[in-house]
């Protein structure tokens, strides 16, 4: 749809207003919340996913929008759901298997200290963790930056395979720097895996349901890998 410069002024502030919400929970955890609970700078800043896609369901509500029109409707049928879910699981699998491990060495990108050591054996934290995973994860992560940051951010570059590319990018290039407390290499896996998350967003139709299957999924295979070995 293209936009006129009203509407567009809308979702410029529209996307400042989630940015800013981001970025204040950042700071929040980081030079308040944290410090004060004895965190390490190094833990996942999981207020600032909640933070954004708090931000973004008020913004949707003030403007009379509904999250199944970002992709949170009714799946085109179990077999599409399935299938496509399948499918970007296994894309996400071989990029990350492959492509983010090449791209880090070429740039010479490490990764910084984990805090999931703890969870090995531990089966609260394994529920805790499982917990986390989904909703913060696995729901808001995909709701606010594949729901709602893609489809603004492509709408703000015009119409189009250009604007839609624009879209998956940018809202890749801010999950990476959600998970720049993982270091370099959290940034590229992030971002490489956003980047497919993007556009298996796009080409199966613009439905969450199977992101949101296929990112819990693989968080918590990743925190139960931990937690038996």
């Amino acid at each position: 749809m293209k936009l006129n410069a009203i509407n567009r002024q809308t979702v410029v502030v529209q996307v400042i207003a989630v940015v800013v919400a981001i970025t204040g929970a950042w700071l929040l955890s980081r030079f308040a919340l944290y410090p004060w609970l004895g965190i390490p700078d190094y833990a996942p800043m999981i207020l600032r996913p909640i933070a954004g896609f708090s931000m973004a369901w008020l913004v949707l509500w003030l403007a009379s929008e509904r999250w199944a029109d970002y992709g949170l409707a009714k799946p085109h049928g179990p077999l599409h759901l399935v299938l496509t879910a399948v499918g970007l699981y296994i894309a996400v699998f071989a990029v990350n298997r492959f492509a983010v491990p090449a791209i880090a060495e070429w740039l010479q990108f490490t990764g910084g200290p984990s805090i999931f050591g703890y969870i090995r054996g531990n089966g609260v934290a394994l529920v805790g963790w499982l917990a986390v995973s989904w909703v913060v994860g696995a729901w808001c992560e995909e709701l606010l930056f594949r729901g709602f940051l893609l489809n603004k951010l492509s709408r703000l570059a015009g119409e189009g395979w250009l604007a839609v590319a624009v879209g998956v990018i940018a809202q890749a290039v801010l999950f990476g720097l959600l998970h720049l407390y993982q270091g370099p290499f959290g940034f590229v896996f992030a971002f490489v895996s956003a980047c497919v998350f993007g556009l298996g967003y796009v080409v199966s139709g613009r439905n969450l349901w199977p992101l949101i299957i296929v990112h819990g999924v693989w968080n918590s295979v990743g925190i139960y890998g931990i937690y038996t070995s």
